[in-house]
């Protein structure tokens, strides 16, 4: 998730806070009569949104608290009292699942958004190898027939440096068959020629 600045985080948690008393004036309004329960899930939500994990948890507590003291103002008899109290909890586990289903949402897009941005990245990358390699093979080469060196834009570098720079080639060395008949034979050649 991008970082946010200390000011918007202020903003975002004074913003909950405020629609969770106006919910809960609304709610103590209307009465029990009337279940006003799921609009407390926005504040959470809005926390889930913009904030961590931390804050979704205290402001799911901070609105199970307002709703259970909204159900107790609003004079809402229960059988037991320990219903009451049950609800409340209830209440603070769904915002919270809210919350902080809201909350992995957001960073599963994020981390989308960020994902798609290194595939554009490498994809463009991958484009402008291909037009480059594309250009090196229309172009015509010249190397030299005793170094084997290779004229690149006026210098003469080695042959495996030009392969490894400009496309990423890998290689290593070895001796073809050729060459080492030709090592053999003269091989073979210098100490007949020392004897003599």
């Amino acid at each position: 998730m991008e970082q946010l600045t200390i000011g918007f985080r202020i903003k975002v948690i004074c913003a909950s806070l405020a629609s969770l008393i106006s919910l809960s004036y609304i709610d103590y309004l209307t009465g029990y009569q009337f279940l006003f329960f799921v609009f407390y899930f926005a504040p959470v939500a809005l926390c889930g949104w913009y904030m961590g994990r931390p804050t979704v948890v205290c402001m799911a507590i901070v609105s199970g608290v307002m709703w259970c003291f909204v159900d107790i103002l609003s004079s809402h008899h229960y059988p037991f009292e320990v219903f009451r109290y049950f609800n409340s909890f209830m209440c603070f586990v769904a915002f919270a699942t809210i919350g902080l289903l809201v909350q992995g949402l957001r960073h599963s897009l994020s981390e989308q958004l960020r994902v798609r941005r290194q595939l554009e990245q490498a994809l463009a990358d991958l484009t402008r190898a291909n037009e480059e390699t594309l250009k090196l093979q229309h172009q015509l080469h010249v190397i030299c027939a005793w170094t084997k060196r290779i004229n690149v834009e006026g210098k003469w570098i080695p042959l495996d440096e030009f392969l490894t720079d400009k496309l990423n080639a890998r290689f290593s060395y070895g001796v073809s068959p050729e060459a080492m008949q030709e090592v053999l034979h003269r091989a073979e050649t210098v100490p007949a020629e020392i004897t003599q």
